[in-house]
């Protein structure tokens, strides 16, 4: 049988991309089966007369969009069925979303399918299908401070609670720390699910001014004199939707004043498993009125929900009734897929494969808005912040986006800010294919020329 070597369309885009587009055309066409098997990536390259490190992005991205797969000692071969949309929420041709904060996809299906499968070949399912304790079982949780350590986070299982993901460990932290009506102090720009907490059960939010460092000291604590707050939400890794990351010193003083006021940290960690050395949360500075909460929605996938959250000790009995009231228990079959996939080691294969796509992800955005995004410093996250241009609005933007396929979401904003420092946020993770995501930036970039073309007429 002849080798498969792809004939490459002529053109100025990425030549990766030109492979595997050829590749899903000669298997739309029939040219290539199921079950045929792709030569050797050095091979593939000397015949292209291309980089090794190309033909390897290509396969990587052939495999993501589920044309192919990779048998370790046997080869690549084409899949025998096309994957489904992996990533999305509707079908192919449905607007590319860069407003939902999604993990991109790295084959996390695939291993989850393993766990549940090892569970129920083992027997175990019955043991988990119970009510089991509110806190969680106590291997999970063991589990899960193994992993807050890789983190470099120190964690006592008798203090480590196991929610239905992040929201919920807010949620049960907020109502245990505040009443209705009660103050809470965000960064200005804030998480939608805190507005959400927000808006449900009537804790107006207060937003404070932030900086290129996060959170400005001074207006921290005027912020706490002034309304009375007696909680303050934050995430300073990788904030959203701004992705500022909080330098040291920057944290030791937030910590200062949440104790000056005698008040309470409530700290998303969300996006810590995106470095290898992760900063030290704030949490860690004043344990004993912080809650820490982890989840692995961004790190595996957002439908197992599963989160960790670090509670004070004096907080352990209402955490427990807490969670009782609000759900019972998080759900025990996906907390035993975590733990394992925490002691078998796929859960740090899948971080550094996020890792990977992250940096790809973010090499494309900044390739093609160079002229718009500013050069980020930390590991790269699964979101942007892009400044709005002089002479834009944001509904403005937001709308042209949408006439040309792509949805965005306006961040909502506590305070009045100055003009120059309105942005809008860009997820990276959720678009299925890298080709979808330049796809989209391409089309962004056209109208932000577009906008300072007639800016000049």
């Amino acid at each position: 049988m002849t080798d498969w070597v792809p004939k490459l369309a002529a053109g100025g885009g990425p030549r990766y991309l030109a492979f595997v587009d050829a590749l899903q055309k000669d298997i739309a066409s029939g040219e290539m089966k199921p079950g045929m098997r792709l030569l050797p990536q050095r091979e593939m390259a000397q015949r292209l007369g291309l980089s090794i490190g190309t033909i390897s992005k290509a396969y990587s991205e052939a495999e993501q969009r589920g044309l192919i797969s990779g048998e370790v000692g046997r080869g690549t071969f084409v899949q025998r069925r096309k994957a489904e949309h992996r990533n999305g929420y509707g079908p192919a041709d449905a607007p590319i979303n860069l407003a939902l904060n999604v993990p991109p996809y790295t084959g996390e299906d695939d291993v989850i399918a393993s766990a549940l499968t090892e569970i129920a070949a083992q027997g175990e399912m019955a043991n988990l299908l119970g009510y089991l304790p509110h806190q969680g079982i106590r291997r999970h949780r063991e589990a899960m401070v193994v992993w807050l350590a890789s983190l470099g986070v120190t964690a006592d299982p008798d203090h480590l609670f196991i929610t239905h993901g992040g929201q919920h460990a807010l949620s049960v932290a907020l109502n245990l720390t505040t009443a209705p009506g009660d103050t809470i102090l965000t960064e200005r720009f804030t998480y939608s699910g805190m507005i959400a907490l927000s808006a449900q059960n009537g804790y107006p939010l207060h937003g404070v001014a932030t900086d290129a460092h996060g959170l400005v000291p001074e207006a921290l604590d005027r912020a706490f004199s002034e309304t009375g707050a007696k909680a303050l939400f934050c995430m300073p890794t990788l904030q959203t939707p701004t992705g500022v990351v909080m330098p040291e010193e920057r944290r030791d003083a937030v910590a200062e004043i949440v104790r000056k006021h005698d008040a309470y940290l409530l700290e998303d960690d969300a996006y810590a498993f995106l470095f290898e050395s992760p900063p030290r949360p704030i949490a860690a500075r004043i344990p004993e009125r912080s809650f820490y909460v982890v989840s692995f929605a961004k790190c595996l996938a957002p439908g197992l929900r599963i989160a960790a959250m670090i509670a004070p000790a004096s907080f352990r009995d209402r955490c427990n009734n807490a969670i009782r009231a609000t759900g019972w228990m998080a759900t025990p079959v996906m907390a035993e897929v975590v733990a394992r996939l925490i002691h078998n080691g796929d859960l740090i294969r899948q971080v550094k494969r996020k890792r990977e796509k992250a940096a790809q992800r973010n090499e494309i955005a900044s390739r093609v808005l160079s002229n718009w995004l500013p050069p980020i410093a930390s590991p790269p996250g699964f979101h942007r912040w892009l400044p709005l241009p002089a002479g834009r609005t944001l509904n403005a933007l937001v709308t042209q986006a949408a006439h040309a396929g792509i949805t965005l979401a306006p961040p909502g904003a506590l305070q009045q800010v100055e003009r120059g420092t309105l942005g809008i946020r860009l997820c990276l993770g959720h678009p299925s294919a890298d080709a979808d995501l330049e796809k989209a930036m391409v089309e962004i970039k056209r109208i932000l020329e577009m906008t300072e073309a007639i800016s000049y007429v």
